[in-house]
């Protein structure tokens, strides 16, 4: 990510979260990028993401929840599942959300974008956790081509 889409990134997310400086960019001059942002769910429960940027913008980044989740039944939300809407988990051992089909990304998509629908997941995984529904029974799947299907 180049200096320009650096701070065009630093203006949008600034500008939504009300200039309040919940979030920072670290070893952009790395091989590892990344941007740690908190997330408040609509319960006020805040978590922090970590949204990994090598190859950003022309890859789709992989957002982390810094720290391993459960889901409703219990079992660690710690490896790719389709019914939780979850990757292969960071090194560290933290929960890798689902955001974006990898095929469907764009360079012109925002982290701005990719942090709401994290955002949008995190509030979806709390009502998964009053109900005991799986995240597949709220969220539909992304086709490569962006469409959803079930």
């Amino acid at each position: 990510m180049d200096y320009q889409r650096k701070q065009l990134e630093e203006q949008v997310i600034s500008h939504y979260m009300g200039g309040n400086k919940s979030f920072a960019f670290g070893d952009l001059n790395t091989t590892k990028p990344y941007l740690r942002i908190a997330a408040r769910t609509n319960s006020g429960k805040v978590y922090v993401l970590r949204i990994e940027l090598p190859g950003y913008p022309n890859q789709k980044p992989n957002a982390y929840v810094e720290c391993m989740l459960r889901d409703c039944h219990g079992n660690l939300m710690n490896g790719a599942s389709t019914k939780n809407h979850t990757l292969s988990p960071h090194p560290n051992g933290w929960t890798q959300i689902c955001h974006y089909h990898p095929d469907a990304w764009k360079p012109d998509m925002s982290l701005w974008m990719v942090y709401v629908r994290c955002v949008l997941w995190l509030n979806i995984y709390e009502q998964t956790l009053r109900t005991r529904n799986d995240m597949e029974y709220y969220l539909r799947h992304m086709g490569s081509d962006g469409s959803t299907i079930r």
